[in-house]
């Protein structure tokens, strides 16, 4: 394999023919393949963040529960992914079709998961009693429907490239459709809500449109990645050699330091964010009392959002992962301490300023650690001589979740504390609440962030270490 230099990009087609043309037209389908990977971080993307950014707000402004309701259904929901995570994790890694080992569960469980999200925001004739264990039991349904075709889709990526930076491009890629599905969220939920005639019949029906989305991109995610998600009978009995001697994946997980170090750093990270998310609506409506400055304000902070994903194989080549992941997450402390020392913000171009510096950096620091863990796969199989995909994407996934569960949940139940009363005027301590979830307290834990960081060991010269390595045992193999 042709060694990189710094910042070079380079396409992962390996064993193709010699001669121009084939190599053009394999270039050509990898690049189709990818694409269509990358739409599958549309689709479950469309589904978390509208989860993350309004489920609080909806179920508390529009569905009539109480902050205390809403967190109490946050943390709930994340004992039932404390089982059903590693479950998935594993039986994705055992997994034997036609269909491959991980597209499967993709295929069939994607028009679950698009119910799901449309019953999160609909809002049946029921008693006021009923609401809240209606709340609890969609909620629960709509975690398991996202354990079980995130956790594949994510596990999909050593499987399409074995080069640590073809990953990054793949991850720069489907970072780049996440972030798309963000402003799709940021900039159209509102209006199109009110579109639809605001209130309960218009959250119905946007987040059935949005579970519609959802279920047909990861459709197509499955699609772009059938020609790499397969095993020959060779193949296929090395890996059930290896899965005998594989009943110790959780002390693999437990001793691979990589890995535990980048998921608490994820988590806070997933933490600060959904802090920010959830806290959004409430900042714009209670403090600026300026909601109608939420769909440009989120769209063009959005926007740099979306270029820093496209440069992030250029970013990865320059700084390596580990530095650009704390440099542009230390960065995203400067505008909330700003906004948090000055929320009122009269003009609306001051806050577009601050808030693109964030966009722009969070763009860079959200996608980073998807394209870290691959690498830390390559580790446990270098060090160990396992290669759980879905075990260790599935941890990933589950402190994602409880980053963003936790989140959902402290803020709803700090709201409480602080007397946060939905549609009336905000006492002192409810909007001080406000700003400190928005800003201040996410600010403290992207610090933690950087200091997690230092400890992670995998360097670039490492990654190429490694990689050279594994490439002699298969060889041998």
């Amino acid at each position: 394999m042709k060694e990189l230099r710094s910042g070079e990009i380079s396409l992962d087609i390996p064993r193709y023919s010699s001669e121009p043309e084939a190599g053009r037209a394999k270039n050509k389908n990898i690049l189709v393949d990818i694409f269509k990977y990358s739409l599958g971080g549309l689709g479950v993307t469309l589904a978390t963040n509208l989860t993350m950014s309004y489920l609080n707000f909806f179920l508390t402004d529009i569905f009539g529960i109480t902050a205390f309701a809403v967190a109490g259904i946050m943390l709930v929901s994340r004992i039932v992914d404390a089982i059903t995570d590693p479950v998935m994790g594993m039986g994705a890694d055992r997994t034997r079709s036609r269909w491959g080992k991980f597209r499967p569960w993709m295929i069939f469980f994607a028009p679950v998961l698009g119910f799901a999200v449309f019953l999160l925001f609909y809002t049946p004739n029921i008693p006021e009693s009923m609401k809240v264990i209606y709340a609890y039991g969609v909620f629960i349904f709509y975690s398991i429907a996202i354990t079980i075709v995130s956790i594949p889709y994510f596990a999909l990526v050593p499987v399409i490239s074995k080069d640590s930076h073809t990953r990054t491009i793949i991850i720069s890629w489907k970072s780049v459709m996440c972030q798309v599905a963000v402003l799709c969220i940021s900039t159209f939920a509102l209006p199109m809500v009110n579109m639809f005639g605001g209130g309960q019949k218009g959250w119905a029906t946007f987040g059935a449109i949005v579970g519609i989305a959802a279920t047909i991109f990861v459709w197509i995610a499955a699609d772009g990645a059938k020609a790499h998600d397969v095993s020959s009978n060779t193949e296929e009995l090395k890996n059930r050699a290896k899965e005998s001697k594989s009943k110790n994946d959780f002390k693999v997980l437990l001793k691979t330091k990589p890995l535990l170090v980048l998921v608490v750093a994820f988590g806070l990270s997933m933490f600060a964010n959904t802090l920010v998310n959830s806290a959004n609506m409430y900042y714009f409506k209670y403090i600026l009392n300026k909601q109608n400055w939420i769909p440009t304000v989120m769209a063009v902070s959005m926007g740099a959002s979306i270029f820093a994903s496209m440069i992030l194989p250029k970013v990865e080549g320059i700084f390596g992962k580990k530095k650009a992941f704390m440099y542009s997450t230390l960065i995203c402390v400067i505008p909330l301490i700003l906004l948090g020392l000055n929320p009122n913000v009269t003009s609306i171009y001051a806050l577009l300023a601050q808030l693109v510096l964030f966009g722009f950096m969070y763009g860079i620091a959200s996608a980073l650690p998807w394209a870290m863990i691959p690498d830390c796969i390559d580790y446990a199989e270098w060090k160990y001589g396992v290669q759980p995909n879905g075990l260790f994407t599935a941890t990933f996934t589950f402190v994602q979740k409880c980053g963003i569960a936790i989140g959902g949940f402290l803020s709803s139940f700090l709201l409480g504390i602080a007397g946060f009363v939905a549609n009336k005027d905000q006492v002192e301590s409810s909007l001080k609440m406000i700003i400190s979830l928005r800003f201040i307290i996410p600010a403290i834990l992207f610090v933690l962030v950087v200091v997690v960081l230092y400890f992670y060991e995998i360097t670039p010269e490492k990654t190429k270490e490694i990689s050279k390595e594994l490439e002699k045992r298969r060889d041998v193999a």
